[in-house]
C-alpha cells in the first residue's frame, strides 16, 4: 500500500479501559450510489470512536479490487475491513474475507443495500459508524451458486432481467428501479425449470427464483421475510407463471409482505438444490447480472463470515 492509497490518522487515542484498540479498515468505492462519497472520510475522523480504532482509508481503483483488498486486509491480521459502496462491493470485499478472522463493517452506499438492511445498517454515516463503535459481533452463512460466493440473495429470471435494465440508467434510485421493473413487467417471459432438493422437487413454468440467504433485495422489499443469516439454511422463494394483469397485485402482497399467501408464490427451506433451465435465462447474484445460464448448483457453507451487525437486526 502506497502512501497515496492510504490516510492514517495522525495522533494517538489510548484505548478505553487500558485495552488494546482494534484495527479498522475502510475502502471507499469512489462511483458507488448516487451520494457523495469526498465526505465520508471527515465524518470517520468525525465520529469513529479512537480510543477503540485505529484505521486507515483505501480506495478501490477497478472492478474486483475490493476482493483483492480484502484479501489483503486479513493477510496483515486487521481486525475489521468496512467497506463503503453498494451490493456489488459488499460480495466482493466479503468475498475476500471468507474464513478469516477479520470482520466485515458495512457503510451502504448503493442503491438497494441488501444485506447491509438486513444487518441494520443504516444508510446514514454516522449511524453506521456507531453500529461499528458498538463492536457487536456475529457470523454469517454463506451461500454458493454454480461455486460463485454469495451473501444476500440470487435471482433468476425477472429480478435479474429488471437488474440489467437498472445497470443501463444513468440515474440510480428507487424511482428508477421502479420504473425498469415496469418496464420488465411489460417484456419479460416466464421459463420452464426443474428443481431437486432434498426437500422439494418440482417442474413448472415460473416468472422469478430466488434463492435466499438475507430477506431482501433491498429498499426494505423483503422477497424473503423469515430468511435468517445464520440459519444454515436457504429460503427458497418461486413466483410461478401469472396472468400479467395481476401483476399490480403481486406487487402491492410484496410491499406488504404478503406475497406468500398468494397462489402463485411457494416457499421451502433447504441448504442445496439444483436447478435446471429448459432455455438460458439471466442470473443475478447479490444485485448483479453475472450473464445467462442454464444451470445452477446451489450450496451452503455456514459460519464462515464475521460480520459487525446492529444488534437489534434478526440475522
Amino acid at each position: 500500500m502506497t502512501p497515496s492509497d492510504s490516510k492514517r490518522p495522525s495522533a494517538e487515542v489510548p484505548a478505553l479501559d487500558g485495552g488494546l484498540k482494534r484495527n479498522i479498515r475502510f475502502v471507499i468505492n469512489p462511483i458507488a450510489g448516487t451520494r457523495q462519497k469526498h465526505r465520508i472520510p471527515d465524518k470517520i475522523a468525525r465520529h469513529l470512536d479512537r480510543r477503540l480504532y485505529d484505521y486507515d482509508i483505501v480506495y478501490t481503483r477497478e472492478r474486483g479490487h475490493a476482493r483483492e483488498l480484502a484479501i489483503e486486509a486479513a493477510a496483515e491480521g486487521v481486525d475489521v475491513l468496512a467497506i463503503a459502496g453498494g451490493d456489488g462491493s459488499v460480495n466482493e470485499a466479503a468475498s475476500g474475507l471468507l474464513g478469516s478472522k477479520t470482520a466485515l463493517a458495512i457503510l451502504p452506499l448503493g442503491s438497494g443495500n441488501g444485506l447491509a438492511r438486513h444487518l441494520g445498517y443504516s444508510p446514514w454515516v454516522k449511524s453506521t459508524l456507531q453500529v461499528i463503535n458498538a463492536g457487536h459481533e456475529a457470523t454469517l452463512d454463506v451461500g454458493l451458486v454454480n461455486d460463485r460466493p454469495f451473501f444476500s440473495l440470487v435471482g433468476i429470471g425477472f429480478d435479474a432481467y429488471v437488474a440489467q435494465l437498472f445497470d443501463k440508467e444513468k440515474t440510480r434510485g428507487l424511482a428508477t428501479y421502479a420504473l425498469a421493473s415496469a418496464i420488465g413487467l411489460l417484456r419479460f417471459r416466464s421459463f420452464s425449470f426443474r428443481l431437486k432438493s432434498p426437500v422439494r422437487n418440482m417442474e413448472d413454468r415460473a416468472f422469478m427464483l430466488n434463492v435466499c440467504n438475507a430477506n431482501q433485495f433491498g429498499y426494505n422489499f423483503r422477497i424473503a421475510p423469515d430468511a435468517r443469516l445464520s440459519d444454515g439454511h436457504f429460503d427458497v422463494v418461486l413466483t410461478k407463471h401469472f396472468p400479467r394483469w395481476k401483476a399490480p397485485k403481486l406487487v402491492y402482497d410484496l410491499a406488504l409482505e404478503r406475497h406468500l399467501e398468494g397462489p402463485y408464490t411457494r416457499r421451502f427451506q433447504t441448504d442445496h438444490l439444483q436447478v435446471e433451465l429448459e432455455e438460458a435465462q439471466l442470473l443475478q447474484i447479490d444485485g448483479e447480472v453475472i450473464g445467462t445460464e442454464r444451470s445452477f448448483q446451489f450450496s451452503m457453507r455456514q459460519q464462515v463470515l464475521k460480520t459487525l451487525v446492529n444488534p437489534q437486526a434478526h440475522i
